[in-house]
C-alpha cells in the first residue's frame, strides 16, 4: 500500500496540516488511512485524543529512527495509505522513512527562505533515491498560500518558475491559507463533520482539501520525476 512521507527542513510551513488533510479525506472515501506521528511535539496524536476522529484512521507515534521502517512496514499491511508526518530536521529517521516510501511531499510557502530550505529537502530525497531499488517519486507542494493563484506575490512566481525550470514537480492545487484548515487542530474531527457556524467558507475549504487529494493521488501514478 502506497506511503507518502511528508517533510521539511523547516517548521510552521504546513507539513502537518498538510498531512491531517490529506488523511481524512482519503478516509472519507472510504480508505483506511494510518498516520505514523514521527514529529517530536506528536501534534497528530494531539488532533486524535480530541472528538470525532474518523474509526478509519489510526494514529501511531513513533519515536525511534532504528524502528520507524519496521513500523511502517507493519502499517502498510493493516491500511490503504499510510502517511508519515516526519520532524523538520534531517535525521536517520527521515532517511529510513524516505527508504520505503512511495512518495515524497515538500511543503513550502513563498518565501526565499522556504525556497532554499526546501531545496536542502529535496537534495536530501534525491540522495535517498539513489540506494533505493526503485527511484522515490517526489513533489512540492504550495502551503498557506493567498487563496487566489491572481494575489500570490511576485517572489512566489519567481519561485514557482525556478522550481520549475529546475525539474521539480508541484502539486497543482495549492493549500490556502485558511481557518478550517487550522480549525481541525482545535476541534478535532475533519472538514466533513465541521459546522458552518465554527469557520467561515467550509465549502471552499472543502474543496480546496478534496482536489489538492486528488492531485497527490495522481501523480502516486505518474513516472517518477528525473
Amino acid at each position: 500500500m502506497p506511503v507518502i512521507t511528508l517533510l521539511s527542513p523547516k517548521g510552521g510551513v504546513g507539513k502537518t496540516t498538510t498531512a491531517l488533510l490529506l488523511a481524512t479525506e482519503l478516509s472519507a472515501q472510504g480508505a483506511d488511512v494510518i498516520l505514523i506521528d514521527a514529529d517530536p511535539n506528536f501534534p497528530l496524536s494531539k488532533w486524535a485524543a480530541l472528538p470525532g476522529k474518523p474509526d478509519n484512521i489510526e494514529v501511531i507515534e513513533e519515536v525511534d529512527e532504528e524502528t520507524i521502517i519496521d513500523t511502517i512496514g507493519d502499517a502498510r499491511k493493516r491500511a490503504q495509505y499510510v502517511i508519515v508526518d516526519l520532524e523538520g530536521r534531517a535525521s536517520g529517521r527521515v532517511t529510513n522513512a524516505l527508504l520505503v516510501s512511495n512518495l515524497a511531499l515538500i511543503p513550502m510557502q513563498g518565501s526565499a527562505l522556504d525556497s532554499n530550505e526546501a531545496a536542502r529537502a529535496f537534495k536530501n530525497v534525491r540522495q535517498v533515491s539513489k540506494h533505493r531499488d526503485k527511484p522515490l517519486k517526489f513533489a512540492a507542494v504550495l502551503a498557506k498560500t493567498q487563496a487566489s493563484s491572481r494575489l500570490w506575490s511576485r517572489e512566489l512566481k519567481q519561485i514557482i518558475a525556478g522550481m520549475e525550470e529546475a525539474g521539480i514537480p508541484m502539486i497543482g492545487t495549492a493549500l490556502a491559507d485558511r481557518g478550517a484548515f487550522r480549525a481541525l487542530f482545535s476541534f478535532g474531527g475533519t472538514l466533513a463533520t465541521m459546522k458552518d457556524t465554527d469557520v467561515g467558507s467550509l465549502e471552499t475549504a472543502r474543496a480546496n482539501a478534496a482536489a489538492f487529494t486528488l492531485d497527490v493521488l495522481q501523480i502516486l501514478n505518474e513516472k517518477v520525476p528525473a
